[in-house]
C-alpha cells in the first residue's frame, strides 16, 4: 500500500544535548534514494533473521522529503510502502509512533542518510510532537541516531488517477430517458438502472466501513444515502410496470385470414 507523505522528524536539540540540524533533514531528503540504500520498516528497531520471524518487516520507505512546519522547524516527511501487516497493526492503534534511524555520516560521505524507519509504542517523555533521539553504543553504526516518539497518522493510501467514466446519475438519467422512445423495453432498462445503482451503493459501503477519516466518513454516508433513496423510487416505479407489453386488442377485421384448425 503506498502512502501519503506524513511526518517522521523534526530539526532541534536530542536527547543528550546533540542536535539534528535543520541541514541534516535536507541532506536526508535529498540523499535518499531506495535504488543506492533502500530503508525498511522494523518493530521497535529490531529486525529478523528469518523470513518468518517474530520481528519481520513491515514495508519500504519509498521518498522522503523535507519541509518547515508553522513553527519554523525543518520536518522530514516520509511517503512508505506499507505490508499488510503494518495496515493491520495501523487500524489496531497498535505501534502507532515513529522512530527514524539516521546515519551522520552515510559510506563516509559526510553527510546525513536515513537508513531505516521503526514503529514503536514508545512516546517521547516530552509529547508526541518532539522528536528525541539517543545513540546506541551497540551494533555496526554506533553512530546512528535514532528517533523515539513521533505519532503516526493513519496509514492512508495515496491518490491515485481515477477514471472518469459516465457519472452514475448520468447513466440513469439517460437510460430512463429513453423510455418514450423504446416504451417496450422499458422494464428492461429500469431494471437495469436499479441493479447498477445497487451495485454502487454495495461498493460505498464496504468503503465506508474501512474509512478512517471523519470527512470522508461523512461525505459517504451522504452519497449511500442519496443512492439509497433513488433505489427506493426506483423499486416503487418497477413494481408498477406490467411484466410484459398487452396484447393488441383484436378489431374483428379480416377474419378470413384467420386459419380453420
Amino acid at each position: 500500500m503506498k502512502t501519503k507523505f506524513f511526518r517522521v522528524a523534526t530539526s532541534g536539540k536530542t536527547i543528550d544535548g546533540r542536535e539534528i540540524s535543520p541541514e541534516q533533514i535536507n541532506q536526508m531528503a535529498a540523499n535518499y534514494d531506495p535504488d543506492k540504500y533502500g530503508a525498511r520498516i522494523n518493530c521497535e528497531h529490531i529486525m529478523s533473521l528469518r523470513p518468518q520471524g517474530e520481528f519481520p518487516a513491515y514495508g519500504d520507505v519509498l521518498a522522503l522529503k523535507a519541509e518547515d512546519d508553522k513553527d519554523g522547524n525543518r520536518v522530514l516527511l516520509a511517503q512508505i510502502d506499507a505490508t499488510d501487516a503494518l495496515v493491520k497493526l495501523n487500524k489496531a492503534r497498535q505501534k502507532v509512533y515513529w522512530s527514524i534511524e539516521m546515519n551522520p555520516n552515510f559510506a563516509g560521505t559526510g553527510e546525513a542518510y536515513c537508513q531505516g524507519l521503526a514503529i514503536t509504542d514508545n512516546p517521547a517523555s516530552l509529547g508526541t510532537e518532539i522528536i528525541k533521539f539517543t545513540t546506541e553504543n551497540s551494533g555496526k553504526l554506533p553512530e546512528n541516531l535514532k528517533s523515539q516518539a513521533i505519532e503516526g497518522n493513519a496509514i492512508e493510501a495515496d491518490d491515485e488517477p481515477k477514471a472518469k467514466g459516465l457519472d452514475l446519475f448520468a447513466r440513469v438519467k439517460q437510460i430512463l430517458a429513453g423510455k418514450a422512445k423504446a416504451d417496450d423495453a422499458n422494464f428492461s432498462q429500469i431494471e437495469q438502472s436499479t441493479l447498477a445503482i445497487a451495485e454502487q451503493v454495495t461498493a460505498l459501503g464496504t468503503e465506508l466501513t474501512g474509512k478512517a477519516n471523519a470527512k470522508d466518513h461523512e461525505a459517504l454516508q451522504a452519497e449511500v444515502t442519496k443512492l439509497n433513496q433513488v433505489i427506493t423510487d426506483l423499486t416503487e416505479k418497477l413494481a408498477q410496470e406490467p411484466a410484459s407489453p398487452g396484447r393488441a386488442k383484436s378489431t374483428g377485421a379480416a377474419s378470413e385470414n384467420m386459419t380453420d384448425c
